[in-house]
């Protein structure tokens, strides 16, 4: 690894870490790490990354299930959060820790998610952080699936040119408009590789139309994962600091 004078993220995972409100508890279970432990393990990069890669496994097989009508049977399928909230969480600590591989696969879903929910905005800012981690041409079919997701968005947020643009654009490239529809987007034979879309304004989307830089985006899923747990004390859920253990 990088040393982190070397490495742009390492100040952003600092300065998240050092903050005094930074969740120990809730982020080290939502990790499958011991809450007791949290703070020493999560410094533990090694550690904390395996963590990471294996909670994000396991959400995306929890989330399979779900899709497809059967009830998941894991303890991060029975954690207050599942499947947005957890997701959110585990973007946030995919970018802060540099564990990204399957970050654009839960985006997407997360994407959906808030689409399905009526909140455009965050549908939008989720579609476009798959795009921002999207690496061909493993992610291609993610990644045009998030831009075909981007058209249904900018549709019901009322920005019909936005939206006919994208359409061209995935005519264009043979992709199918309803991909993101699919639980396991796959794209046709004939479709083209990803090329990093044509509407892609970073995170959260921005009037001006620049993008967001890497560090931008690490320091916004920090604050969106931060945010969404504390969210979660305030609503008196009866757990207080510890609500990341897992259930038995």
């Amino acid at each position: 690894m990088s040393p982190a004078s070397e490495n742009p993220q390492r100040p952003s995972r600092d300065r998240a870490l050092e903050r005094a409100a930074f969740p120990w508890s809730r982020v080290a279970g939502v990790l499958g790490l011991d809450p007791e432990e949290a703070e020493l393990a999560l410094r533990d990069e090694d550690r904390t990354r395996d963590a990471v890669l294996a909670a994000s496994r396991a959400h995306l097989a929890a989330d399979d299930d779900r899709r497809a009508g059967r009830v998941p049977d894991t303890a991060i399928a029975a954690h207050p959060d599942f499947p947005t909230g957890m997701g959110m969480s585990l973007i946030g600590a995919g970018v802060l820790w540099e564990v990204t591989d399957l970050v654009p696969q839960i985006a997407l879903r997360v994407a959906k998610d808030h689409h399905e929910d009526g909140d455009e905005e965050l549908a939008a800012s989720f579609a476009a952080m798959v795009a921002e981690f999207a690496r061909p041409p493993g992610d291609d079919a993610v990644a045009w699936a998030a831009q075909s997701l981007l058209v249904d968005v900018f549709t019901r947020a009322g920005s019909p040119d936005r939206a006919d643009a994208l359409a061209r654009d995935l005519a264009a490239h043979a992709v199918p408009l309803d991909l993101w529809r699919d639980d396991d987007p796959a794209l046709p034979d004939d479709s083209m590789a990803w090329h990093g879309g044509a509407l892609v304004e970073g995170m959260p989307p921005r009037r001006d139309g620049r993008a967001l830089t890497f560090e931008e985006a690490a320091e916004y899923v920090d604050s969106l994962l931060t945010d969404s747990l504390r969210e979660r004390e305030a609503e008196g859920d009866g757990t207080g600091d510890g609500p990341g253990q897992r259930p038995a």
